[in-house]
């Protein structure tokens, strides 16, 4: 199997090269990185095509795998791979982003260069899980992430190796900052959209973009992903690409605009 790493960390951050070590026990792997050649946190899916993209191989910590740096964002990165380097060759089974500085959760997904990389692996119809470690207070810290997440790794390419990966998915893993001791386990979870407030601070050169978290939590929310990661549960949750509300699609039909007039009229 072919797995491709990238991030918006960049292609020196700890968390991909912990990634890669992580998969490098597993067997009948060829690993391949591409990924931006500096951090891109928080592009969402932007792409590039105002400048050439120009992608240079690049030693990766001397580990055995063939790594590429890339001028651009992350979804460029998996673009570049699929349209470029792996265009006369067997592309990429799995798509694999991260491990991201921090988590990704609920609204995040949309902001995320992490999440983008994998949705627009999914758009080009190879299977992507995004990876985000909960460690944004500790940085150069990865702690035992890579040991905590082989049993989920190993599951995903077993269903990739199985074509039993959904279509039009892509899997958003989060990984509470815990010893592996204490991780409580694995657990489905829904996106939560409503756990921080943006928050702009004012600067010499103008604001700056936070995030204020109430001190308090409604009842609600038991099962979304920001809740269960602070209890000590790794999150999965599938976020599908077609973002149709189908239902609504239906109930358009009963506006005085449509109701009783052929289509086109």
């Amino acid at each position: 199997m072919r797995i491709l790493l990238t991030n918006d960390d960049g292609i020196e951050a700890l968390g991909i090269r912990t990634l890669a070590e992580a998969l490098l026990p597993l067997q009948d792997l060829e690993i391949y990185v591409v990924a931006p050649s500096e951090e891109r946190s928080g592009v969402g899916h932007g792409v590039t095509f105002r400048e050439a993209l120009a992608p240079t191989p690049h030693d990766f910590y001397g580990l055995p795998v063939k790594a590429w740096s890339v001028n651009g964002n992350p979804a460029d990165c998996v673009k570049a791979a699929y349209y470029l380097l792996f265009k006369d060759q067997e592309r990429p089974d799995l798509v694999l982003s991260g491990i991201n500085v921090g988590a990704n959760l609920g609204k995040d997904v949309y902001y995320s260069g992490t999440c983008s990389a994998a949705r627009e692996a999914v758009i080009l119809g190879i299977p992507a899980v995004a990876l985000s470690y909960d460690n944004y207070h500790n940085q150069a810290s990865f702690g035992e992430v890579g040991s905590i997440i082989g049993p989920l790794l190993q599951q995903f390419m077993e269903q990739t190796k199985q074509k039993q990966m959904p279509e039009k998915v892509f899997w958003n893993v989060n990984v509470p900052d815990l010893p592996e001791n204490q991780v409580k386990g694995i657990t489905p979870a829904v996106l939560a959209f409503d756990f921080y407030n943006d928050v702009y601070s004012p600067a010499e050169t103008g604001y700056f973009l936070g995030r204020e978290y109430p001190d308090q939590w409604d009842t609600q929310g038991e099962q979304e992903d920001f809740r269960l990661l602070k209890s000590g549960y790794m999150t999965v949750t599938p976020v599908h690409i077609d973002s149709t509300d189908r239902k609504l699609l239906e109930q358009m039909k009963e506006w005085p605009l449509l109701k009783n007039k052929p289509r086109g009229e």
